[in-house]
């Protein structure tokens, strides 16, 4: 059992503090939040809203799912359980490559607030892929270990985010009304901004918040059997959302001119020049910094998990079955599993465009937060067989809801994106099937999942 088996150890509060480090609020607030500042202006405040009930909707799915299909596999198992071989492989692949660019994409970002905190002048990649190769030494390591070093992160990223909120309304110089009035900069003019607007940032929003199913991958490292699983889902989601909206109110209603942050290619900087000074400016970097090599070591805790459970589940060929499974002996921690994606994330960072890269990490999340919908409308139909300990209130209304926000965000996602990204999910989906042909249709332990 001590090779292939990972051993409970973790109580549902240190499962909130791993998935919370993940989804990063912190840098979620400095790094992506800038991005729906620039398409909708003021306007970004109420997608981070819309967002964060579509996002309930999710929470909702994945705790229900969490619970009457608990694995480390997490999405590609409940596709698999409640759709078919296929769409578990589709999603699995989905997943595996999400999960691939995600972490060089908080890196990219987090360059420029490193050298900003130590007043240098390191290079972008450079940076990214010293941070990207750490995450991945420290993510090999016992997961105890893990919950305390991102414990000890998560609050040097929370006194970097209350800076911003004490700063923004500590200096209030905006109506209330600029929160629920969207407004943005046309042609260099500020003016109202259309609602299409703000219905396209949401999905920038829903990416600054992903994350918080991830506590559903840790299931079998908790010691209660995965009996909270539901209640750190949501726990998780209700902290993302509180930690990053009020600082993204503050930063709006502090702004001296609303005009000059809306023009600014730095919203958080703007507002640090404003009302603080050079020495907290230094130290907001650092923590911002600090916060993304957190969330990139908790993500890649739970990457190891799913390629772990992949292997469990006999999704690849016997030697990397074999190899994905075995557990560490000093560090209790599927080691092999977790440095799967180390050297293609690596190599991403040396990517130079930050928005392309964000823009498709967030469909690739839209592809998997739509498998979660349809696997929660569908779960207590298609799997009667299986009790569903937690029961999502007012099913099948939330769920429903989750398809059709995560089916409307995909499609127009899909129709903005360069045709390169297309060609790139359609040949995903490609590899999916291949995969399911050669080797899903022929594995025991995945047609017994």
């Amino acid at each position: 059992m001590h090779d292939s088996a990972l051993k409970p150890s973790l109580g549902m509060l240190d499962v909130v503090a791993i998935t919370v480090s993940a989804v990063t609020p912190a840098s979620s607030v400095f790094v992506i939040a800038p991005f729906a500042i620039a398409q909708a202006g003021s306007g970004a405040v109420l997608a981070f809203v819309l967002a964060a009930v579509l996002a309930l909707m999710f929470a909702w799915c994945y705790a229900e799912l969490g619970r009457a299909h608990s694995s480390a596999g997490g999405e590609y198992v409940y596709a698999k359980r409640v759709f078919g071989g296929l769409a578990g492989y589709a999603t699995f692949v989905t997943v595996l490559v999400s999960l691939l660019f995600i972490p060089p994409v908080l890196a990219t970002g987090a360059a420029t607030y490193l050298n900003s905190a130590l007043g240098t002048a390191f290079d972008t990649q450079a940076v990214a892929l010293a941070i990207v190769a750490g995450s991945y030494a420290l993510g090999i390591l016992n997961i105890r270990l893990n919950a305390w070093v991102t414990g000890v992160f998560l609050l040097c990223e929370m006194a970097a985010v209350l800076v911003i909120v004490a700063l923004g309304l500590g200096n209030v110089s905006q109506p209330l009304s600029v929160l629920i009035t969207p407004q943005h900069m046309d042609h260099g003019l500020l003016s109202a901004a259309p609602w299409a607007l703000v219905f396209a940032s949401i999905g920038t929003a829903l990416f600054a918040y992903n994350g918080f199913g991830a506590a559903v991958v840790l299931a079998e490292d908790m010691k209660d059997g995965g009996r909270s699983t539901h209640r750190a889902v949501l726990w998780s989601l209700a902290l993302v959302v509180a930690i990053e909206l009020v600082p993204i109110c503050a930063l709006l209603l502090g702004a001296p001119s609303l005009e000059a942050m809306l023009a600014s290619s730095d919203p958080i900087g703007y507002l640090l020049n404003a009302h603080g000074n050079p020495m907290l400016s230094r130290l907001v970097s650092a923590g911002i910094f600090l916060s993304v090599f957190n969330a990139i070591i908790a993500i890649v805790i739970q990457s190891g998990r799913v390629i772990f459970s992949s292997g469990r589940d006999q999704l690849w060929t016997p030697t990397l079955n074999r190899l994905f499974t075995r557990i560490h002996p000093r560090w209790d921690s599927p080691w092999l599993a977790t440095l799967l994606l180390a050297i293609p994330s690596a190599a991403l960072s040396f990517s130079s465009n930050l928005e392309e890269m964000t823009s498709f990490t967030v469909l690739l999340l839209l592809m998997v937060y739509l498998a979660v919908a349809l696997c929660a409308l569908f779960s207590r139909v298609l799997r009667s067989d299986r009790e569903h300990p937690y029961r999502m209130p007012l099913w099948p209304l939330p769920a429903l809801l989750a398809v059709v926000g995560a089916g409307y965000l995909l499609l127009s996602g899909l129709l903005a994106a360069p045709l390169r990204d297309i060609l790139i999910i359609l040949v995903l989906l490609a590899v999916s099937v291949m995969l399911y042909s050669t080797y899903g249709k022929f594995s025991p332990a995945f047609q017994k999942l």
